[in-house]
């Protein structure tokens, strides 16, 4: 059983499927093939040799903490907690041994973010059992109210400006600059005040309210046949619903344009030393697929820490140490941001440069680097997976269609990303 399961982390995956359907470029790599099935679900393959192994993640959409109502906000967090502590009457350790017997390797739940997922690994033999014994916990979970109790006492967490890490607390304090008055700026763990007031009976109503067949989408990636996941399918799911009722969720597709007024703030944090770190941040809602890529293209000619404009110069003028940038796509809305610490007394250079970096690449970007980094985005989206690690940011990162983008398109997106009143800095010193 360990040497198989070893293959989880090792195995080199070679795809077979050689006709997308959700992929239409046909130099995307990864093909995912949407399984018509009887139970009215959004289900699809990645059709992979992966030996004896599946990999297999459910998702229902937009029940995530980042869609609880305020007056419950964090409800989602504590189900995502609760859901895999006990599962079909038996206690938290024979839960554990019994997942253990059945092979299943890496049950995670994540609930911080626009929706719930439970993702696993499991050997191929042992699937229709563990998938019959898992269905368990979508519609009748295990737990008591010491489980409870106990699981709130971790709800919300909460950053101490001393003991936090610098970056954390610039991530945190950017968010809710740039969404005020929304979920996406919130702790995405929840409220202390509405962690308290979640009781035994409101998480039974949610699950009951939200896990349902139309809100559900099921990834299959492994060497199946259709008539084997029809029947994944109905060992997992065949007890859902059909709808939902929406309870304890929020709209919150109807954004907030309201940013913070202010553009600027600052934290002060003991220890910092001559240190002073410094984080940038815009925020662009509804990007298409094609203004996502565009961005990500942009985001590497420029920011990448070895070969970005921006990095570069950096380095010519000896005043950083170092840049890490990330973009975060939610449903609804992206902030781009980056951040990088520098000594004190070169604050005032490092703002001169930003503040001119940032005005120029809103007008003009240099197009011929920016091709050539697209081409490399597309030969990389080419090659194979690794791992079945990696088998998520592989589907998020092929999914893009670099192949479309234009010059005018790249700008486009440039004058979003660069939009000065949208953007928010946040400084973090002494």
């Amino acid at each position: 059983m360990s040497q198989k399961l070893k293959i989880i982390i090792s195995v080199i995956l070679v795809i077979v499927v050689s006709t997308p359907v959700l992929f239409k470029k046909e130099e995307r790599f990864i093909a995912i093939s949407e399984v018509k099935n009887n139970h009215g679900v959004k289900a699809y393959q990645i059709r992979v040799n992966s030996d004896n192994i599946l990999h297999i993640k459910c998702k229902f959409r937009n029940t995530g903490v980042l869609h609880n109502t305020y007056e419950k906000y964090g409800i989602s967090a504590v189900i995502g907690d609760l859901l895999c502590r006990k599962i079909n009457g038996l206690s938290s350790e024979d839960t554990k041994e019994k997942l253990l017997e059945l092979g299943v390797k890496n049950l995670s739940v994540n609930a911080r973010d626009d929706d719930i997922v439970l993702s696993f690994y499991v050997l191929k033999d042992k699937a229709p059992e563990t998938l019959h014994f898992l269905s368990s916990v979508f519609f009748k979970p295990e737990f008591s109210k010491n489980d409870l109790e106990f699981v709130e006492t971790k709800y919300p967490e909460i950053l101490d400006l001393d003991s936090s890490h610098p970056k954390k607390l610039l991530m945190d304090k950017l968010m809710a600059m740039l969404y005020q008055n929304h979920n996406y700026g919130l702790n995405n763990s929840g409220t202390a005040q509405a962690i308290a007031s979640i009781t035994e009976d409101d998480v039974h109503d949610f699950i009951k309210s939200n896990f349902s067949k139309d809100r559900l989408e099921v990834f299959f990636t492994g060497n199946m046949s259709q008539s084997e996941i029809e029947t994944y399918l109905e060992k997992l799911i065949s007890k859902l619903p059909e709808k939902n009722q929406k309870k304890f969720l929020s709209e919150i597709n109807l954004l907030s344009s309201s940013l913070s007024e202010k553009k600027e703030t600052v934290i002060h944090k003991k220890d910092m030393g001559n240190i002073v770190g410094i984080m940038f941040g815009v925020r662009v809602d509804n990007l298409s697929e094609q203004e996502k890529a565009a961005a990500h293209i942009i985001i590497k000619t420029l920011f990448d820490r070895k070969i970005g404009d921006f990095s570069v110069g950096l380095r010519l003028r000896n005043i950083s140490y170092g840049i890490n940038c990330h973009i975060l796509h939610r449903r609804f809305s992206s902030v781009f941001c980056f951040w990088n610490y520098v000594d004190k007394e070169d604050l005032a250079s490092y703002n001169q440069y930003l503040k001119e970096k940032i005005s120029l690449y809103a007008k003009r970007l240099n197009i011929k680097k920016l091709e050539q980094v697209k081409e490399n985005l597309m030969a990389q989206s080419r090659t194979n997976f690794t791992n079945l690690s990696d088998m998520d940011q592989k589907i998020k990162y092929n999914s893009l269609p670099f192949s479309e983008i234009t010059p005018e398109i790249l700008m486009k997106v440039a004058g979003k990303l660069f939009n000065e009143p949208k953007i928010r800095i946040v400084y973090i010193l002494q």
